[in-house]
């Protein structure tokens, strides 16, 4: 080969790597980015996993230009394939730890599962405890109470129905809630 395009493990290249280290260094891309690229994808599957790869074993060539004391195919292709290898190393520990995680989630459901059926104990437990304290409430105010909170009805709708003014109707659900709170104190600061 002539003076004007050096084999890269001539030492004239690696001369050429060092002084000049754009136009060597543009060289061995254009001689060897297919070459590699070929080899990445064979041990990558992946296109763009290997144009990563390829790309970044020319920035290490490029970031350790200045120390290459011989370069031939071989150290070319052992970088590309040794970052290859890595690159898969990391992706089974990434897949591995992905698999940990999904099983950790799977578990999850369990506790779920655990915790919905303790809600719907406690669930259970409120609502007769709830029925319990509307039970003891004085006659009137059940009736008034149940009429707003139970089925829904508007304050004005209750006076009309129960021939009372709204102002009464208003102390009923007032003294009711009152009286409710003290009997469900204990159990609303179980659940809190």
């Amino acid at each position: 080969m002539s003076d004007q395009n050096p084999h890269i493990d001539s030492s004239r290249f690696i001369h050429l790597l060092h002084q000049d280290g754009d136009k060597a260094f543009e060289l061995l891309f254009k001689l060897y980015y297919d070459k590699l690229l070929h080899l990445a994808k064979y041990y990558l599957n992946s296109t763009e996993d290997a144009e990563e790869i390829v790309q970044d074993v020319f920035i290490k060539l490029w970031e350790r230009r200045r120390n290459i004391t011989a370069l031939n195919n071989s150290y070319l292709f052992t970088i590309t394939k040794n970052a290859c290898l890595d690159h898969l190393k990391h992706r089974s520990v990434v897949q591995k730890k992905s698999k940990e995680h999904y099983e950790r989630q799977l578990a999850d459901p369990l506790r779920f599962i655990q915790n919905e059926t303790a809600s719907l104990i406690l669930e259970k437990e409120l609502d007769e405890k709830i029925q319990e304290s509307i039970a003891a409430l004085p006659d009137k105010q059940r009736e008034v109470f149940t009429k707003s909170r139970l089925e829904g009805k508007k304050n004005m709708e209750i006076a009309q129905e129960l021939k009372i003014s709204k102002r009464t109707v208003d102390t009923h659900i007032t003294l009711a809630l009152k009286a409710m709170r003290l009997q469900l104190k204990e159990f609303l600061m179980f659940m809190l």
